[in-house]
Formats: C-alpha cells, sequence, structure tokens
C-alpha cells in the first residue's frame, strides 16, 4: 500500500511539474525614461498581425501563453517616438529579454538565437564601422568628401555581407532541425546568398525536420525564391491582372504586349523617389527614342494609389502604358522586393534581362532591337 501511495504521490508531483512548465512566461524590461504606461506588442513577424499587447509598468512587462510548436515573435513598442523591438522565440519555459540592450535567455531555443544572431561580436563592429561611415557622410563639407566615404561605405557594407552569409551558412549547419536554423536560412535569403539558390532551398524545405518546413517566414521565403527563380532570365515573362490606366478597364500584361515589339517593364510606385528618377532621366527618353524602332515599355505601379499615380504621370510626361496592379501580387509573381525593378523582354516573351538600371538601360535595349 505504500508503494502505491509512494506512487500516486510521484505522478502527481510530475503532473504538477508538467502543469506549471506548460506555456511560455516572457519577463520583459525596457529601461528608459516614459516608458512606464506605453503598450508593448507580441507581433507575428511574417504579417505583423498582433498575438498579444501589455502595457509596462515600473519599466517591466510580461506576457503569458502557450504555443502548439515553436515559434519566432517580434516584441515591439514605442516610447517617445523611439521603437524598441526583439525578437523572441516562443516555446514553453521561462523568457527573459531587455529591449534596449537585446539581451535574451531562459529557455534553450532563445539561449541559441541571442548567441547566433544577437551576442555576435563582429557583426556589431561592422555595424559600428557602417554607422560611422553614414555620419561622415552627413557631415561631409564637400563633393570629394561624400565620393571618398561612400567608397569607404561600400567596402565596409561588403565586408559586412560578406561575413554575414558566412555566419549564417555556420549557424544553419550547426542547427539544420530546429528554429534558429530555419531562422538562419531566412537570413541568407535576405542576403541574396548565391549559393542558396531555390533548388536547394527546395531540397531543404523536402527533406528537414518540421521545424523547418512548418515554419511560416521560410515558406514565405520559400516562395518568394521559387518566383524569383520562375522569373530570371531566359524565363517566360509572368502574366499580371490590373487595370489599364488610359482605359480604367481591368486587363492583363499579355493584352498589352506585342510580338512586334520588345518591351522593357518597370516596377514603380510614384512615390518611390529612384523610381521617378530612372523615369525622368531614362524611361521617357528611351521610349521616345526607340519606340518607332520596335521597343514598348509598360508601367506596373504597385502598392500604390491611382490618384497619386495620376499626378505622378503627368508631372513625369510619361506617354507610354501603364498597368495598375490592383491585385497586390505583381511583386510577389516576380519575386521583387525593392523598386525600381526593370526586366527587358524578347519579342516572344522571354526575360532577356533583369535588374535594369541607369546606363546599362540603353544598351539592352539597341542589343533587343538588333540596332547596329
Amino acid at each position: 500500500m505504500k508503494k502505491i501511495l509512494n506512487i500516486l504521490i510521484a505522478a502527481l508531483m510530475v503532473t504538477v511539474v508538467c502543469s506549471c512548465n506548460r506555456g511560455y512566461s516572457i519577463y520583459g524590461e525596457l529601461p528608459v525614461d516614459g516608458s512606464n504606461g506605453a503598450t508593448v506588442y507580441l507581433l507575428n513577424p511574417t504579417d505583423g498581425s498582433k498575438i498579444d499587447s501589455t502595457t509596462i509598468e515600473g519599466n517591466l512587462f510580461q506576457f503569458k501563453g502557450t504555443v502548439d510548436q515553436t515559434q519566432v515573435a517580434v516584441i515591439s513598442s514605442v516610447v517617445n517616438a523611439q521603437q524598441f523591438q526583439s525578437t523572441v522565440v516562443l516555446e514553453n519555459g521561462q523568457i527573459h529579454i531587455n529591449l534596449v540592450n537585446d539581451s535574451l535567455y531562459g529557455t534553450p531555443m532563445n539561449d541559441l538565437y541571442f548567441q547566433a544572431f544577437t551576442a555576435d561580436t563582429t557583426a556589431r563592429r561592422l555595424e559600428t564601422v557602417l554607422r560611422d561611415c553614414t555620419s561622415r557622410l552627413y557631415a561631409a563639407a564637400t563633393p570629394e568628401e561624400q565620393v571618398a566615404i561612400a567608397a569607404d561605405y561600400s567596402v565596409a557594407m561588403s565586408a559586412y555581407e560578406a561575413y554575414q552569409k558566412n555566419h549564417f551558412r555556420k549557424v544553419y549547419e550547426q542547427n539544420p532541425d530546429n528554429i534558429i536554423g530555419a531562422c538562419a536560412l531566412c537570413e541568407l535569403i535576405d542576403y541574396e546568398d548565391e549559393d542558396l539558390t531555390f533548388f536547394k532551398l527546395d531540397s531543404i524545405m523536402t527533406h528537414s525536420s518540421k521545424a523547418i518546413t512548418d515554419f511560416e517566414p521560410l515558406k514565405k521565403a520559400h516562395k518568394w525564391l521559387f518566383n524569383l527563380s520562375n522569373t530570371s532570365e531566359g524565363k517566360r515573362y509572368v502574366d499580371i491582372e490590373g487595370i489599364d490606366f488610359a482605359t480604367g478597364n481591368p486587363t492583363r500584361l499579355s493584352n498589352m504586349l506585342s510580338p512586334e515589339q520588345v518591351t522593357l517593364i518597370d516596377f514603380w510606385a510614384s512615390w518611390c523617389g529612384p523610381c521617378r528618377k530612372e523615369i525622368s532621366e531614362n524611361l521617357v527618353r528611351l521610349y521616345d527614342k526607340y519606340n518607332s524602332k520596335g521597343l514598348n515599355i509598360i508601367g506596373v505601379d504597385v502598392w500604390d494609389k491611382i490618384p497619386d499615380h495620376k499626378k505622378a504621370v503627368e508631372t513625369l510626361g510619361i506617354t507610354y502604358p501603364q498597368l495598375i496592379d490592383t491585385t497586390r501580387t505583381a511583386t510577389d509573381n516576380y519575386g521583387v522586393n525593392g523598386i525600381p525593378t526593370i526586366l527587358l523582354l524578347d519579342h516572344d516573351g522571354t526575360i532577356l534581362k533583369r535588374n535594369l538600371r541607369g546606363e546599362d538601360i540603353e544598351p539592352a535595349i539597341v542589343e533587343a532591337l538588333g540596332i547596329k
């Protein structure tokens, strides 16, 4: 009887312990003046949607919740017009985070995340160099100084990106079956690591554990990388639905193409300074010069409002066709994550060039038209 009683007591203790350890508790700090009473949010990093929110008291805040499986979230708060934001891994246990110095600890994955993504002293040193170059650039007194500092910045950025790519490759290799490895793969995609092609990532996603394959930010990046590969040079264009700006009627990109013309496609928006500069300095001029020789240009207006687009068309003197991306899918379908993005299509719809800019545009057009 005593033995049975001991077993029951032990079982009860295990149940109590398990009950106490179910779910996560995040104990956070935001030790800055004015933080008391501010709202702090727990956000989904994929779409920015709110998971939870709470109020800061005594520079401290707390979140409690449960997760079916380990996932990444973002903690964010704005105090005195300054945003404080840090990443946290939601897993069962007690998690401690400081939004000022980015310290993070308490559970296995959060300890790993901190070491891999936050506590890297080499990356922090290189970031300091980049910030210093930026400050010097703003303070430069002459154009000659600006050119010299810009060159320093370019060298520093190249060193930073090379280091980060190598670092995150190692992080993934050390964590191929957990959420830290999934985060590292996302970083490599963001840095456009040439070694991480769509086909390699697809193989990883096919043969990895659920921690990798079910990681939502990585699934989104996987789709983006597929679309980028699917619209690379040598591939056929992907059709886009939208509104013909000239008529206001629904149409498709395919209706605006002609087998008798090569076509330059410009993804742009009225609020985008570099887009407007590319149009005013190059595209309007090139359309006037080569339209009669077989060139068409189609502006694909994205992430924009029609009245703003109309005003920009008039201001910039655009006379070539415009397709308004009302479905908000054009940039996704082409793997575009920044504008302007300019492509050149052959007569048959094959993508000849991608990411054309500035002085590289006209030679590509001349070559495609066969002008000698």
